[in-house]
């Protein structure tokens, strides 16, 4: 044996020691560590959260039945009652309404601490049960791979969310309830498909129930979402009668008809029009152009970071180990991208068609979402077809329980860069990922303050002051947490909002001096 052949054994007995350890499962766990300790300042942070403009104005009604009653039931009723008033005279998502008119902080301030808890826990288990239907029950991958491919995608979808969306996406109720929320009900939903057609017995009664459900509840949600799903149903139900397989999936036609119920109730609501007077919005035809250009702009351009693309790069080294266990072939990869970007610009058409823009941040947040899926799909599904395409040529499938050294110092890289580059950014930039801005509103005291603030202000709320309560400003405003306030002018709506929601005859902030 010559000196080449022993460096050459030796580094594969070192390599072996570094990376050794890097199986499915391993990585998996390391991910939901690092996931998990990623979203304590954000939980952290949310104890300082507080109620802001329309937690105060669409609560209300629910507000005053809790205080007269106490009755769960009554509240619960109280808000059908509410989101069928604003169906009727405002907009037709009847699911964002209701779930809009019971805020936390229906049953006591302090309840609006559960806001960020109910949304990143909606976010986190819809992703990982979606990632579960599409990885475990349709392609029989490896149960480890499909949780770390959703980690990963949480992580981008959370950490690097555009900092336009983030307060709206987690901490403001409202905004949060009527996209993060029914976001979430549609990819539960999409998961209860896939799993009905493969589920047998009573686990397929359960699915198709489940997905009867949350069908309709999803159709009846923000016109964003609901849209993108029925795009979805109806290119998978033009699928199914192409291949004709349509009585082998005869299960899916019941909850797609929920869905559709849903969608129509939503679409004719008799409120939209109300809405609707008055709004600056496009035609039809520029709205879906102007649509492609926000995919290309802001979504490809001004949202693909190096964060993602890191990310990005290690979701398409778990999908290359899992190609070569899997029989699917990955057809027709540049359609697939295709109608990947179609739907990531679906997004953007409601609004654009509706008001002229997406400016808002609870649109950016719900747009942003959808776009790292669709991303992380499209990268996927063409990983597995080049995978596909090298195993035809060398003859081998390259399969196996374990990662290919090069699959591990793909992975091992993507980790060490994330790593560097997050040290190297949040130094200058503090609040460049969610996590990070989160600890830098609770290290400078910013979070602590604007939280105190508003507990002195409710106390005065609850205190039973009669005339017009004037406050004291807020002294800080924290980035993740602060929406809105309410103003010196005690017409102001929020300030009319706040007073319904207390039962209060006026109240002002104080003029600065």
């Amino acid at each position: 044996m010559n000196r080449s052949e022993r460096l050459g054994d030796k580094w594969k007995i070192w390599s072996e020691r570094l990376t050794g350890w890097m199986t499915p499962k391993a990585v998996a766990l390391i991910l939901v560590v690092s996931y998990a300790v990623s979203l304590i300042p954000l939980l952290w942070i949310g104890w300082y959260n507080y109620p802001s403009a329309d937690d105060y104005s669409i609560g209300s009604n629910c507000r005053q039945e809790w205080v007269a009653s106490h009755n769960l039931f009554s509240v619960i009723w109280k808000g059908i009652e509410r989101a069928a008033e604003d169906w009727m005279d405002w907009m037709g998502y009847f699911t964002s309404n209701y779930l809009m008119a019971v805020p936390p902080n229906v049953f006591g301030e302090r309840f609006y601490v559960l806001t960020t808890w109910i949304m990143l826990g909606m976010l986190s288990f819809s992703t990982i049960y979606l990632f579960h239907a599409i990885f475990v029950k349709l392609f029989q991958a490896d149960p480890y791979v499909s949780l770390s491919a959703a980690l990963l995608v949480l992580f981008a979808s959370v950490q690097c969310m555009c900092p336009a969306g983030r307060v709206e996406a987690f901490y403001w109720y409202s905004g949060a309830a009527n996209y993060i929320l029914v976001h979430s009900m549609s990819l539960f939903f999409y998961g209860l498909l896939i799993s009905a057609v493969f589920d047998r017995g009573k686990k397929r009664v359960w699915d198709v129930a489940a997905a009867c459900f949350l069908g309709f509840l999803t159709g009846g949600g923000n016109q964003m979402t609901a849209l993108n799903v029925a795009v979805v149903l109806l290119a998978s139900a033009g699928m199914i009668l192409w291949q004709k397989g349509w009585k082998k999936n005869k299960v899916l036609w019941i909850p797609m008809a929920c869905f559709y119920i849903g969608f129509l109730l939503n679409v004719a609501a008799p409120g939209n029009w109300v809405r609707a007077e008055g709004a600056d919005g496009m035609n039809p035809v520029k709205a879906v152009l102007v649509s492609f250009y926000e995919c290309l702009d802001r979504m490809m351009g001004e949202w693909t970071t190096w964060p993602v693309i890191v990310i990005m790069i290690a979701l398409a080294a778990l999908v290359w180990h899992m190609a070569g266990q899997i029989s699917f072939d990955f057809p027709c990869p540049l359609l697939a991208v295709a109608f990947g970007f179609c739907l990531a610009s679906a997004m953007a058409t409601p609004p654009v068609f509706a008001v002229g823009n997406m400016e808002a941040g609870r649109l950016q947040a719900l747009a942003f979402l959808m776009y790292v899926l669709v991303l992380a799909l499209c990268v996927g599904y063409v990983t597995g077809w080049a995978k596909k395409r090298q195993s035809a040529g060398s003859g081998s499938s390259g399969g196996g329980r374990r990662f290919s050294p090069e699959g591990r110092y793909c992975l091992l890289g993507c980790a060490a860069l994330l790593v560097f580059g997050t040290v190297l950014v949040v130094v200058p930039e503090p609040h460049y990922y969610t996590f990070s801005s989160a600890m830098t509103d609770i290290r400078n005291g910013s979070a602590k303050a604007y939280g105190k603030a508003l507990e002195k202000r409710a106390e005065l709320y609850h205190s039973g002051l009669e005339g017009v309560i004037e406050v004291e400003p807020l002294p800080s405003q924290p980035v993740l947490l602060y929406f809105s306030d309410i103003k010196e002018d005690v017409h102001d709506w929020e300030n009319e909002g706040l007073c319904r929601f207390y039962g209060l005859e006026g109240v002002v902030v104080k003029e600065k001096k």
